[in-house]
């Protein structure tokens, strides 16, 4: 008996060392990951002075991320203003780094923070001119028992210990090592992403010893056993069912898919084209955009989520063969990659040169688009052949002077607007302003939510060229929608 609570024992310390070495490299990736995107993205964003303009933008860095607390300016090793801190004094001289790892980047472990006084110490993180703070709190949640343990950073033939009791890790040449003895646990994992590893050891008496309930623990252990199983398989269930591990994962199998709303001139009530809109299903049920674009923004995956609708959706579109020259799609753009310009990479996509129609780029109003460089970006790509409508128009963060700043032709009226129509309520009558508005600045107008005719009527009268609802269709799949707009396109 007491052989087999050992052997127990031995199992129980080896799926811990593995879980303890798993959540520590988890953890670690993900910060690393989240703070090169957001070093990636500051890089673009063409920042090189200390400007209150440069610090707001320093500041959305901070904001959008889940980890970092801080993000610092440099100039020949020197840091020159934080987010938080602004202008500095005096420029400070850098400290040689913990480490530098093979993918160019720098780690400063520990280091005392000069925006705090050096009260407080974080991780700095550096790729180019800037450098992120990452709060040492982030790894509070970190546990690894009675082990001892090391993390050293692994350049194979000479890793370079980084905290935790130096000499434990042992040098191999595999990514995950274990040894077991009667009475020695060792285990290893590295990184296979970033040049870091986790070490882990352990002597069996450090458990046993001063524990004289450990005996009738193991005769216990097999009856708990079960319910432990379904607890953690309950617990790996919701993980796995997370709606941060869905869309994840629903980007690399293409759970994602589209639906298009049409777009119908009021006078006519010809369909003109259509609005492409992102649905979600997995085999755990579907997702409703409220609760995906949120998440999928705050994940930074807002740009390969927008290439794989609007690849689909050409493509699609285009196969149908019936697509004329003035058919408008519009897909929706996220602010954020209107900022960092990766719009650009639209027109070298093969979906985009052989669609027939005119693709239209649909752009929130938002903080981010309130820049000199936003509106560099909107207007090349105007440029290069695109057409672009200010979405949601009335709503948020509202920005009259954008109007002039873009050389866009649409703005959309937001359909809590059109709703209220029949009701004579205030907002209704802000909509005869928002088309004069657009009008005088040479635009377009789009009406979403119309959903009778009293409303498209009204709207008519106004001069509203185009209008969304239900009256004219739900959001349908491309099927439906081809046959929309064969049926209100005939030859006469």
């Amino acid at each position: 008996m007491v052989y087999i609570a050992l052997m127990l024992l031995s199992a129980d310390i080896s799926e811990s060392q593995r879980r303890y070495a798993h959540n520590t490299i988890s953890l670690t990736q993900t910060v690393i990951y989240d703070s090169l995107q957001a070093l990636d993205d500051l890089e673009k964003l063409d920042i090189n002075d200390c400007s209150e303009a440069s610090l707001t933008k320093m500041r959305q860095t901070v904001y959008l991320s889940s980890y970092i607390r801080d993000v610092g300016l440099l100039e020949d090793d020197h840091l020159l203003c934080t987010s938080v801190g602004g202008l500095l004094e005096e420029p400070v001289a850098l400290d040689p780094p913990s480490f530098s790892t093979s993918l160019g980047f720098d780690i400063w472990l520990n280091t005392q923070l000069i925006i705090f006084d050096y009260l407080h110490s974080g991780v700095v993180i550096r790729r180019g001119d800037f450098n992120v703070v990452i709060d040492n709190s982030t790894f509070a949640p970190l546990e690894y028992g009675d082990n001892q343990w090391e993390l050293v950073s692994n350049r194979r033939e000479n890793a370079i210990h980084l905290t935790g009791t130096q000499g434990i890790y042992k040098d191999t040449d595999t990514l995950v090592y274990e040894e077991v003895t009667d009475n020695y646990h060792y285990f290893h994992s590295c990184s296979e992403n970033y040049d870091f590893c986790i070490a882990l050891s352990l002597y069996n008496y450090t458990l046993i010893k001063n524990k004289t309930w450990f005996l009738f623990f193991s005769l216990m252990f097999s009856l708990a056993f079960g319910i432990l199983a379904s607890i953690c398989s309950e617990t790996l269930f919701k993980r796995h069912s997370s709606t941060n591990a869905r869309l994840r994962r629903g980007l690399r199998k293409k759970h994602f898919y589209y639906q298009i709303q049409p777009l119908v001139d009021l006078k006519t009530k010809r369909v003109i084209g259509g609005e492409v809109l992102a649905r979600f299903k997995d085999p755990l049920g579907e997702l409703y955009p409220d609760q995906f674009i949120g998440e999928i923004r705050a994940l930074k995956l807002t740009w390969p989520f927008t290439l794989l609708v609007m690849k689909n959706a050409l493509k699609d579109l285009q196969a149908s063969g019936v697509i004329q020259s003035d058919c408008k799609i519009s897909f929706n753009i996220f602010p954020n990659d209107v900022e960092n310009n990766n719009i650009n990479e639209l027109k070298n996509l093969q979906e985009v040169k052989d669609f027939a129609g005119n693709i239209t780029l649909e752009i929130t109003e938002d903080l981010q688009l309130d820049s000199l460089v936003a509106n560099q970006n909107i207007n090349q790509v105007i440029k290069q052949g695109f057409e672009v409508a200010i979405d949601d128009f009335g709503t948020g963060y509202s920005n009259l002077a954008q109007l002039k700043n873009f050389r866009c032709q649409y703005l959309k009226i937001d359909k809590s607007f059109v709703f209220d129509l029949e009701a004579g309520s205030i907002r209704s009558s802000l909509v005869p302003h928002m088309v004069d508005i657009a009008h005088k600045s040479d635009l377009k107008v789009i009406a979403e939510g119309i959903e009778n005719i009293m409303q498209s009527k009204v709207l008519e009268d106004l001069g509203v060229e185009y209008g969304q609802g239900w009256m004219f269709g739900k959001p349908m799949p491309v099927k439906q929608f081809i046959e929309a707009y064969q049926r209100t396109n005939k030859p006469e």
